[in-house]
């Protein structure tokens, strides 16, 4: 199933967030920053795996797409461009991020976006 974790959108992009997950027929949730040292996997219900890491807390918006493929993950992001839904963090779900916590998710995408400005296709990391 189709599904959209929402970190830190003010309540009403949060809103529209959701409406439009809706439309698509995903499931969304806004994920509370107590729930930041959960696995992805075990957000999603993927994972019995319920232990907590410890790390720092992040306030910038970001959404994490898991089980949206292909032409759905395109729509989807294009309906967010057209509705002006500006999310500047987004990760779709791999084999290799499920096992994150949504901080080191967080200080992954920070990383790539620091190497992209840089100019360079991959982090130190």
């Amino acid at each position: 199933m189709s599904e959209v974790l929402i970190y830190n959108l003010p309540p009403e992009k949060d809103a529209k967030v959701k409406l439009l997950c809706r439309k698509f027929g995903f499931d969304s949730r806004s994920i509370e920053k107590a729930e930041f040292g959960y696995t992805l996997g075990y957000l999603l219900g993927l994972s019995q795996d319920d232990s907590v890491r410890d790390g720092e807390d992040f306030d910038e918006e970001m959404l994490y797409l898991a089980e949206l493929r292909g032409g759905m993950l395109n729509l989807f992001l294009d309906q967010l461009r057209r509705k002006k839904l500006s999310v500047p963090l987004k990760a779709i779900q791999t084999d290799r991020n499920i096992g994150f916590t949504s901080r080191e998710l967080y200080r992954e995408l920070c990383a790539e976006r620091e190497a992209i400005a840089r100019g360079t296709t991959q982090h130190q990391g």
